[in-house]
């Protein structure tokens, strides 16, 4: 991209060009993920959606690493994350971190709060934050494991729909 395409845009309004990048991108991946749901079926919107997200987290997390330098290891995951699409969206929050691990966790999820309004039940993407997360920070360290310790379809509670802890192994 020339630079000239940002000429003239003040450092604010490159911050709200980010932020509208951000929710469009999460905008149309939810738009397709329901017109999927809607046309095939939950299960099989899943299944398409699992063809995918895995190589989505790497080049994520591959852009951002060209961009930013970021180092090995749990500060590299989280410098990084911070700039990952879906944490623009749902601002997802650390509640533990030590050199060695980081858990975070998504206290209020637009995604399944929206679906559940709609009287549809909560998308069951444990499956696709496995892969997405897994993908991302592998590209970040390959010495990274994730575990997931709650996402749907499990039960979770009110202010906590997905937690994850990140760990150098």
């Amino acid at each position: 991209m020339g630079s000239e395409k940002l000429s003239g845009v003040s450092v604010d309004q490159m911050e709200n060009l980010v932020e509208n990048m951000m929710w469009f991108w999460g905008n149309l991946y939810q738009r397709w993920r329901a017109a999927a749901e809607d046309e095939y079926g939950v299960d099989a919107a899943l299944k398409l959606e699992l063809k995918f997200i895995g190589s989505i987290g790497k080049s994520h997390a591959r852009g951002i690493k060209s961009i930013l330098n970021v180092p090995k290891g749990i500060a590299g995951f989280i410098e990084a994350y911070r700039f990952a699409p879906e944490n623009f969206v749902e601002g997802f929050r650390i509640s533990e971190q030590t050199d060695k691990y980081v858990v975070v966790y998504n206290p209020s999820c637009s995604v399944q709060k929206a679906r559940t309004d709609r009287g549809k039940r909560e998308f069951p993407c444990k499956e696709s934050g496995i892969l997405y997360f897994t993908a991302f920070a592998r590209e970040i360290d390959p010495d990274i494991r994730l575990s997931c310790i709650v996402c749907p379809p499990d039960d979770h509670p009110d202010d906590c729909f997905c937690k994850w802890k990140l760990e150098v192994a």
